[in-house]
């Protein structure tokens, strides 16, 4: 390993229940050889963080052990767990958090998202728990680095995980270049959703939220229009945008109540795409997926998209900078994670210059 120091330790905040996120001392990541040790600059706070964070788990995702939450991250190599990767050191890069096995069926397949061995970078989805970038160094797979442009933010960088899997969702789809699109639920993964749609040639933009900082950040990032699912007028305002229904629609949400309206403004032929994550034995209304012959697909995470997102924000496509609400220094970790949890928030990072 080409050595950074002679340090032993770094700090990270580690997860011990809910409620509970340490700041501890803890062992300098090991490299393996095909690894490079990345010195953490920006990482974003994820819901999935903040269900850690509020229950001590995330669905069905029970943590064995303490362990350092965080998976959108991007940073420095300072060090490589290999000579065939020492000139990487120095690169600045973004991390691509999902390690699949590479060698099951689906990962043969390119559906590399869908493995089952996959191990996330701060998930409790395997024993022992992965660890993550709440912390100032993380061990990465060299592989799993996407190298940034020169005028590339760190902040940027962070963002790339979550525009991944809006992407992932939109392609998914099938496209939506000439088509109008309804995205139900305004947090980070709809918005995000809404800016690739919209650089994906979509003619007509609606995103839904109950929230009303959701509706008009979404206006001010370009949607048509936006709806107030609560509203009783709500089904008339979405007639006069498609009278014939949305042509493509995605659940951002996670919400039951979201998933029905999904499905009562999508056309005839529509294709709806679940990318929020719903409770089990969630209903669906069959009869119409049937006599309309919807196509319900589902979106997981994200493969075979990372680089591309780059060139999306790189061409000015995309413009991350917005949904970046606020910034932390790594010493307020704390203070960041309670703010992430608040009402009229979309993206919350923290960052090490040091």
């Amino acid at each position: 390993m080409t050595a950074i120091s002679d340090t032993k330790t770094m700090q990270a905040y580690v997860l011990h229940g809910a409620k509970d996120i340490r700041l501890e001392q803890a062992p300098l990541p090991v490299l393996s050889p095909d690894e490079v040790l990345v010195k953490v600059r920006a990482a974003g706070i994820c819901g999935s963080d903040l269900h850690y964070y509020a229950h001590g788990k995330c669905g069905n995702f029970i943590p064995t052990e303490p362990f350092i939450l965080g998976h959108e991250f991007a940073g420095e190599i300072v060090a490589a767990g290999d000579e065939k990767n020492a000139s990487l050191v120095g690169t600045r890069v973004a991390v691509d958090p999902s390690r699949p096995c590479g060698k099951c069926k689906l990962c043969r397949q390119g559906r590399y998202n869908l493995c089952p061995d996959m191990v996330y970078f701060g998930s409790a989805s395997v024993v022992p728990p992965s660890a993550g970038c709440f912390a100032e160094y993380v061990a990465a797979p060299a592989r799993n680095c996407a190298p940034l442009p020169d005028d590339f933010e760190y902040a940027w960088g962070a963002l790339l995980e979550p525009l991944s899997v809006a992407a992932h969702a939109v392609q998914r789809s099938g496209g939506v270049s000439g088509k109008s699109v309804l995205i139900t639920g305004g947090g980070t993964i709809g918005q995000m959703i809404q800016l690739v749609a919209t650089a994906f040639g979509a003619t007509k933009v609606v995103v839904s939220d109950v929230k009303s900082f959701a509706r008009e950040f979404a206006i001010k990032q370009g949607a048509t229009a936006t709806l107030d699912p609560t509203s009783p007028d709500c089904a008339a305002q979405a007639a006069e945008i498609a009278p014939d229904g949305f042509e493509v629609v995605f659940e951002a949400a996670g919400v039951g109540a979201a998933l029905n309206q999904a499905f009562a403004l999508c056309a005839k032929g529509a294709t709806l795409v679940q990318v929020g994550t719903l409770p089990d034995g969630t209903e669906i209304p069959a009869n119409a997926l049937l006599t309309r012959e919807l196509q319900y697909i589902g979106s997981w995470r994200f493969a075979n998209v990372f680089e591309r997102v780059i060139e999306l924000v790189v061409s000015g496509r995309i413009d991350v900078r917005p949904l970046i609400t606020r910034r932390y220094p790594f010493e307020q970790f704390q203070e960041a994670i309670v703010d992430a949890t608040g009402a009229d928030v979309i993206k919350v990072q923290i960052e090490n210059v040091s």
